[in-house]
């Protein structure tokens, strides 16, 4: 393995140990080092006034072609599956699926790339949340009230969640989420003490990618769907 390969994965665990080696630690990717930790309802333009719409179509909409939601959350969870705007941005509970993200995409990588580690349970401490909400099993958690209506309390600060596996790819990429109340700025600005950022840089790729072909991290895996599957297959065979 090369120099900036190691490089990343010493600095990986100095953010762990800066972060006071917490026991539970999250991980996100993203393609460009300098993009921020903004879901997609934030970022597009207007996102906000459009959420109740988008919400009850897509749950008018999808009634016929999913199981039946039993809660808002789940219904929040499969726009987020969907590449709807919402206010849920992905995070994994493994540093190897991250780098899997980074180093599958279908965008190319056209300089460094980021990883973030955040503390879960030190991020929802900002908002007076005692450890992760595992949703929707909280009854008093409820996404309309809180994020539409502001009862019993408006979300100011992110809130890390546990989702229902309801999907196999949330599964397979343990995923989670952190929901973002209606402030625009990114994430490690609003509560930087839960937040480390580590440039991947572009030059560590080759050694990625041969870490993740060990480990059996590939786009089947932690795509397990026929998208995944074409995926895989197009980069085995043609390269």
């Amino acid at each position: 393995m090369g120099a900036e390969w190691n490089q990343f994965l010493d600095d990986v665990k100095a953010a762990r140990a800066d972060l006071g080696n917490p026991r539970i630690v999250w991980y996100r990717g993203q393609l460009n080092a300098s993009w921020s930790l903004i879901p997609s309802l934030l970022r597009v333009p207007n996102g906000l006034l459009k959420e109740r719409d988008a919400f009850l179509e897509f749950r008018r909409s999808a009634t016929r072609l999913f199981e039946k939601r039993y809660s808002q959350w789940e219904t929040l969870f499969d726009m987020q599956h969907y590449g709807i705007p919402t206010r849920l941005l992905d995070w994994s509970e493994v540093l190897g699926i991250t780098v899997a993200f980074i180093v599958h995409s279908d965008q190319p990588l056209t300089g460094d790339a980021a990883v973030y580690l955040l503390d879960p349970v030190a991020l929802n401490r900002f908002s007076g949340v005692d450890g992760v909400k595992s949703l929707p099993d909280d009854a008093s958690f409820e996404y309309q009230n809180i994020y539409w209506e502001k009862k019993p309390f408006a979300a100011v600060y992110p809130v890390a969640v546990y989702p229902p596996l309801q999907s196999a790819r949330l599964f397979a990429q343990r995923g989670v989420f952190t929901v973002h109340g209606d402030d625009r700025r990114s994430l490690d600005v609003q509560c930087p003490a839960a937040v480390r950022k580590v440039v991947l840089p572009k030059l560590a790729l080759d050694d990625a990618r041969e870490f993740l072909e060990h480990a059996n991290l590939d786009e089947y895996s932690i795509y397990p769907d026929i998208v995944g599957m074409a995926h895989y297959l197009r980069r085995k065979v043609f390269g």
